[in-house]
């Protein structure tokens, strides 16, 4: 691949290191017909040093061939994933909201796993200062304020800001005792306290089994906020050490359209973490049993949007899950998961989910223990552990909403 002005570098953070080095070289050009073209080439230096490693496991395992796709606009999963929108995503502040040394939407920490783009061929180093856990109250009034400002907007002129209230970014990188934790800002009007109930939930998973990424609830500006601890990132003396991680999306080779969506897989995705996962039988386990506890708990938006598989090594696990919440049943609308999950389609129910046990290397009385043992633990179980959590008795109502719907509907 001849460079032009159009290339970038693209840097990796070796496993156990927190310095970037030169991994590859990536462009984006435009084809006759239209059709965006991406190409990228590992350097020749970085193939030849005995710790290189993949940027990810699908499309782009280590060759010296040119690689290409035509796939989201030219981007390669692994370096669509290492945007700063795809997890993590900084503040978006109309002002400068500064923590003393740099804006904080300038912040690289809010980049998820261990790729960075840049222009020339200097690596970016390691980041040292990061948002404190104290300076939460000060970002939760600045969105708060931020929020307002847009609502004002599109209520003037009912346009431009149309809708952007809900969307401005809500979650950000910060530091607490070495850890690097994304903070969730909450909205001032949600239906229910998603801090404690999005915590309590990831509780009532542990206990199923499942494992869940630790979590913690922190009040700032008079709202309680959620703290998940980053999979990707672990204190290396002198900086923060970096780990590949990658969405579903990139792993099955898919969109995020609903051309797309509509064919988005458990089952595919059993597959590919089969191929990938350097301990498969205890991943397509931990896989299933989480599938079980998405239909207990009526979790109907799971997807592939969120970090799927990260390697702390050179090998590749499933990540720790971080997002299971209830979803409240609407009277009229489908019940059924956003992906399929088994022969019957996406419906949540007990026999589907166990007749696609065998994509997971599970024997159907083995897949029917689990998802019986996940099912009696959360009945049993989770109006405790949310009461635990400081979830509120108004808000359990809700929750139960959601389990005793599921519960009846099996």
């Amino acid at each position: 691949m001849v460079t032009s002005d159009s290339d970038r570098f693209v840097f990796v953070a070796l496993p156990g290191q927190s310095e970037y080095v030169i991994a590859g070289r990536y462009r984006v050009s435009v084809e006759p017909g239209g059709a965006p073209l991406g190409e990228f080439v590992y350097g020749r230096t970085y193939l030849g040093r005995p710790d290189a490693v993949e940027l990810d496991p699908a499309e782009l395992k280590l060759t010296e061939r040119v690689m290409k796709t035509h796939s989201g606009d030219g981007l390669f999963g692994a370096i669509r994933d290492s945007k700063a929108t795809s997890w993590g995503r900084p503040l978006n502040l109309e002002g400068e909201v500064s923590n003393g040394n740099e804006p904080v939407n300038q912040l690289r920490f809010e980049r998820p796993g261990a790729v960075v783009i840049g222009r020339g061929h200097e690596a970016p180093g390691p980041t040292r200062r990061m948002l404190a856990i104290d300076e939460l109250g000060r970002l939760q009034t600045a969105l708060d304020a931020e929020r307002e400002w847009r609502n004002a907007c599109r209520e003037t002129h009912d346009s431009g800001a149309r809708d952007s209230s809900v969307r401005i970014a809500a979650k950000v990188t910060v530091e607490h005792e070495r850890t690097l934790w994304v903070a969730k800002f909450g909205q001032e009007h949600s239906l229910w306290n998603q801090a404690r109930v999005r915590h309590a939930t990831l509780q009532l998973a542990r206990e199923c089994g499942v494992d869940v990424a630790p979590t913690r609830v922190r009040r700032a500006a008079g709202r309680d906020l959620l703290l998940v601890q980053r999979p990707d990132r672990e204190w290396a003396g002198d900086g923060y050490a970096c780990s590949r991680m990658i969405r579903g999306l990139t792993l099955l080779g898919t969109e995020d359209t609903p051309e797309e969506r509509r064919h988005w897989s458990y089952l595919s995705l059993a597959d590919e973490v089969r191929r990938t996962s350097s301990r498969p039988l205890a991943d397509l386990h931990e896989l299933f049993r989480r599938i079980c506890f998405n239909a207990a708990i009526t979790n109907l938006n799971d997807d592939l949007l969120r970090p799927t598989m990260v390697a702390k090594g050179r090998s590749w696990r499933l990540a720790q899950a971080t997002g299971p919440v209830p979803t409240l049943p609407v009277e009229g609308a489908g019940g059924d998961f956003a992906m399929i999950c088994g022969p019957q389609g996406r419906s949540p129910s007990r026999e589907n989910i166990v007749g696609g046990a065998g994509r997971f290397l599970l024997e159907r009385p083995a897949a029917e223990a689990i998802f019986d043992g996940v099912s009696a633990t959360v009945r049993a179980s989770w109006y405790t552990v949310m009461r635990q959590s400081g979830v509120s008795e108004e808000d359990c109502e809700l929750v139960a909403r959601s389990i005793v719907h599921r519960a009846d509907d099996r």
